[in-house]
């Protein structure tokens, strides 16, 4: 008779300024998996401005004082980067096995049963969840340590929002591991919440203060951005739904020729600096918007929250293409995963 093992599970889970998300989630999922015995939940205080270090340490503390759970907190960032805060975490991970589990999800009771049993089928797989899964829970991934130790982490060169858990999935693909997909009705539930929400700690959403557009052609429009440090990053951004609506291939959605409906001509934003309405400095010339009719500043506060999200994501997205082209399985070269710790 052959006994399973319980693999030691490590969740961990990533907070700056989302107290109000963890205190819903994290002592849920820790009762619903409170029995599976070999688990540890890892926090990490990503210089969160809240008061996370009161609660954790006066309403969490039998958690702590049980060994389940495990807070740490670095003081150092000034803005949210998810590879990165991700990196840190895990590699304070002491599990065989670790879950990335954002603040605003709930694991379901059993999930750490699920991933032992998953495991111990077949150790070169990972856990993920299925591309039409809502968003709120697509960084839910599960790996071995020696897989994350391999990979070298999420890629700390994507710096915005999103695609940094597909870049893991695919890098672990050309790993040779399989993926298990992640029951959605079981283990998949998270608090929703808005764009906004979702990139009010990153640079882009804090630095952006003003944003333009030219309409081009019905396919084509120039976006320009405009930060608060004088940066300014201008790019034609494409609709392929009508770029390519005569095409005979695009009738049906099964049948498009495009991954995505947006994308970025060149894969290359254009940048300058912004002296003032009349003159943006970029190395190919110079651009004046003060007076001129074809750019039109963004007012509408629920557009422009979209159109920061498309810059924010498209950076990362571009740079998830190119591992997958190139084949890359490991990243960051130097380090990953560096700070200090409290």
């Amino acid at each position: 008779m052959v006994t399973k093992i319980k693999q030691k599970i490590s969740f961990c889970t990533v907070c700056m300024n989302r107290l109000s998300f963890l205190k819903e989630t994290l002592p849920k999922n820790i009762e619903d998996n409170l029995d599976y015995g070999n688990l540890e939940f890892i926090v990490l205080n990503y210089n969160s401005a809240d008061e996370i270090d009161e609660w954790i340490n006066t309403e969490m503390s039998q958690y702590i004082e049980l060994g389940v759970l495990k807070y740490i907190k670095t003081t150092e960032p000034k803005y949210f980067l998810r590879s990165h805060s991700k990196n840190v975490v895990s590699k304070q991970a002491s599990g065989n096995i670790i879950c990335n589990v954002d603040a605003d999800n709930f694991i379901g009771k059993g999930f750490a049963e699920f991933i032992n049993e998953s495991f111990c089928k077949d150790q070169n797989s990972y856990l993920f969840v299925d591309k039409n899964t809502e968003k709120d829970c697509c960084g839910r991934i599960c790996l071995t340590k020696e897989d994350f130790i391999t990979l070298r982490g999420y890629d700390e060169e994507m710096k915005g929002y999103g695609f940094e858990d597909f870049d893991l999935r695919n890098r672990l693909e050309l790993l040779g591991r399989k993926v298990v997909l992640i029951p959605k009705e079981t283990f998949l539930n998270a608090i929703t919440h808005s764009d906004t929400e979702r990139l009010q700690n990153e640079y882009n959403n804090i630095g952006i203060k003003h944003v333009y557009i030219k309409y081009k052609t019905p396919a084509i429009s120039e976006l320009v951005y405009c930060f608060d440090n004088n940066e300014v990053y201008t790019g034609n951004i494409i609709d392929n739904f009508v770029l390519k609506s005569e095409s005979i291939e695009n009738l049906f959605p099964i049948n498009k020729t495009f991954k995505f409906r947006h994308s970025l001509l060149n894969d290359k934003w254009e940048y300058g600096e912004f002296i003032s309405l009349d003159k943006i400095i970029f190395k190919e010339g110079n651009l004046s918007i003060s007076n001129n009719p074809d750019y039109i500043e963004i007012s509408d506060k629920v557009f422009c929250s979209s159109l920061i999200m498309f810059f924010s994501q498209i950076s990362n997205r571009i740079k998830m293409e190119k591992n997958l082209t190139n084949k890359r399985i490991t990243v960051n070269e130097e380090s990953y995963g560096d700070a200090h710790l409290e």
